[in-house]
């Protein structure tokens, strides 16, 4: 991943909203000492505006998430994510929201999986916004899912199999409340999941 490309992209954004964050797997990486694979970005800015700025800088806009506040931006092949912070609402299927509204922050971050995803870092100002504690938890090596366990499952019953795989990627410890959601829930989610997204969460496990 092209570190300049990504700063290029996110001073573009953070000057027309300062309001912007790395946040996800790649913070996690980062504080782990790894090299993270993607970055995502979260932002205050309103995406639809900024899409002429991206075309004339030379990037690409794939705005097939747009119903979800997504797009997908590349460049020189590399690619991006850039989402609005989001609340959501809703998980008739038990694999995606309803509805996606513009939210705040702290929504954002309560919609995420695991503690350890959900903080938020400024490259530019060095700072870290960390709602659920996930650095004290990255610093104990466990894995907690966001506030209540079987809330966080019911949204999306993939995450049973993701919570046993990232234990076996980063070598944590489960979270107690969290393993035992996991435990209770996992013939639900098994039977509610996809079997293609299961066997990919399995297959990640050995790469």
């Amino acid at each position: 991943m092209d570190d300049l490309l990504l700063l290029q992209i996110f001073l573009m954004i953070y000057n027309v909203n300062q309001q912007t964050y790395l946040v996800g797997g790649c913070v996690r990486d980062m504080l782990l000492g790894k090299k993270p694979k993607d970055y995502d970005i979260v932002t205050e800015a309103n995406i639809e505006e900024l899409r002429p700025t991206l075309l004339d800088n030379g990037w690409q806009v794939d705005a097939v998430g747009e119903n979800f506040l997504v797009y997908a931006v590349s460049k020189n092949h590399q690619q991006f994510e850039i989402a609005n912070f989001r609340k959501e609402s809703g998980f008739t299927d038990g694999r995606r929201p309803d509805k996606v509204e513009i939210g705040t922050l702290r929504e954002d971050a309560l919609r995420r999986d695991f503690t350890v995803n959900s903080i938020y870092f400024n490259p530019i100002t060095s700072t870290f916004i960390d709602p659920n504690n996930g650095r004290k938890d990255i610093e104990g090596r466990i894995l907690k899912f966001v506030g209540k366990p079987h809330d966080r499952i019911k949204e999306d019953y993939l995450r049973v199999f993701r919570f046993f795989r990232f234990l076996s990627k980063l070598g944590f410890e489960p979270d107690i409340r969290s393993l035992k959601a996991c435990r209770e829930m996992f013939n639900e989610a098994y039977s509610k999941t996809n079997p293609e997204r299961v066997r990919m969460e399995i297959e990640r496990m050995s790469l």
